[in-house]
């Protein structure tokens, strides 16, 4: 009787074989969860990333398509007087705005008693384009720009005129004039972007 009860504890238990090959498995299925657990880390993060830089472009398109819908053609004065045309851009040196112009519609939460148009531009500083904005629509002090999208390189506009032309420059027979159309194309981490603005929709 008592070797029978020997043999029995002894056929109830595990071999080293069979715990080194459970202990493989469970260290195989470890791994694989420690792999798909970063796996989906590093998803969650680039689908972040992805879904901050369309919101990014998203408010910067949203954002000009409004200016420039309400562009009014409204020659401005600089500092010094002169007088300026309603739609300009220019190129090279660290304060050019590659657009320049003064839009109406400007909102007025606080009631303080001003215009309610705004003289605005566009600029690309460092791979950063940013909304720069006139206190005053004519002369006057300038705030500190809003960075609108980074990491922009080869930017290239034209404009469309009232005859239905397209051009790489901007050139006014009247300082009053607005072109009837922009397109903005540049690139952004090496992936290339295309947008087309209207310009003043109601100036005919």
């Amino acid at each position: 009787m008592e070797k029978i009860a020997t043999i029995s504890r002894n056929h109830n238990g595990f071999t080293l074989v069979e715990m080194m090959v459970a202990l493989f498995i469970f260290a195989m299925l470890s791994v694989a969860g420690v792999i798909m657990l970063r796996s989906a880390v590093d998803s969650d993060e680039v689908t972040a990333e992805n879904l901050g830089e369309m919101a990014e472009m998203q408010r910067f398109v949203s954002l000009m398509e409004a200016d420039l819908s309400q562009a009014l053609p409204r020659p401005s004065r600089d500092e010094r007087g002169d007088r300026q045309a309603a739609f300009a851009t220019r190129a090279g040196g660290p304060d050019a705005a590659f657009l320049k112009f003064t839009r109406g519609g400007q909102s007025n939460i606080n009631g303080d008693a001003r215009s309610n148009l705004e003289r605005v531009e566009y600029r690309l500083t460092e791979g950063r384009l940013e909304r720069w904005r006139y206190r005053m629509t004519d002369g006057g002090a300038i705030d500190q720009p809003a960075v609108l999208i980074s990491s922009v390189e080869a930017l290239a506009l034209r404009f469309r005129d009232k005859r239905g032309q397209w051009s790489d420059d901007w050139q006014t027979e009247r300082l009053a004039d607005l072109p009837r159309a922009v397109e903005i194309r540049f690139e952004q981490q090496g992936r290339p972007y295309r947008h087309l603005f209207l310009v003043g929709t109601g100036y005919l």
